[in-house]
């Protein structure tokens, strides 16, 4: 059981609430706009990205795909990842409470090639697997709970979706 929840963390894949793209905390002031002509095609990665998270916390909190809300933001290896993830925790009654943090940032764009990538820091300090029916909390092997992940967007259209998921246990971030 402990490979099927480490399969859910390596997927994805929070001490903090996943943060909304275009999001300014409050009290700040918000930006001039942006000198960079890929400004749009960041802002709308990052919300491919942020909205692909919130769906992953929700198939790891009630088992369920959400396949058509899912398609909106993943497509390819990273949509049959978090699929099949959530599919294999399905199978052992696990289920996953609290969420993740994340701190995505749009490190390259080429909107020629229709190409994006993100970087993040996946915290999964505060996203517990628990058994479904006892709520027991699935004492896991040790591992690292926050690694740097790498993830690949593509162009399709005008709409941006998350098509690839990197994640690097080997190192903290």
């Amino acid at each position: 059981m402990t490979a099927v929840a480490v399969s859910v963390l390596t997927a994805c894949s929070e001490d903090q609430p996943i943060r909304q793209a275009g999001a300014s905390p409050s009290g700040t002031v918000s930006p001039s706009p942006s000198d960079d002509p890929n400004q749009a095609a960041k802002e709308s990665v990052l919300a491919a990205y942020t909205n692909m998270r919130e769906v992953q916390i929700k198939m790891a909190a009630d088992g369920d795909l959400h396949t058509e809300e899912l398609a909106k933001y993943a497509r390819g290896e990273a949509a049959t990842e978090l699929k099949k993830s959530t599919l294999r925790n399905e199978s052992m009654a696990i289920k996953f409470t609290g969420r993740p943090g994340i701190q995505p940032q749009v490190t390259a764009v080429d909107t020629g090639r229709k190409t994006a990538t993100v970087t993040d820091c996946f915290d999964a300090t505060g996203w517990k697997p628990v058994y479904k029916d006892s709520g027991k909390e699935l004492k896991l092997a040790e591992q690292r709970l926050k690694y740097p992940v790498t993830s690949q967007a593509t162009l399709e259209g005008d709409t941006w979706f998350v098509t690839k998921i990197t994640a690097d246990r080997t190192r903290g971030c």
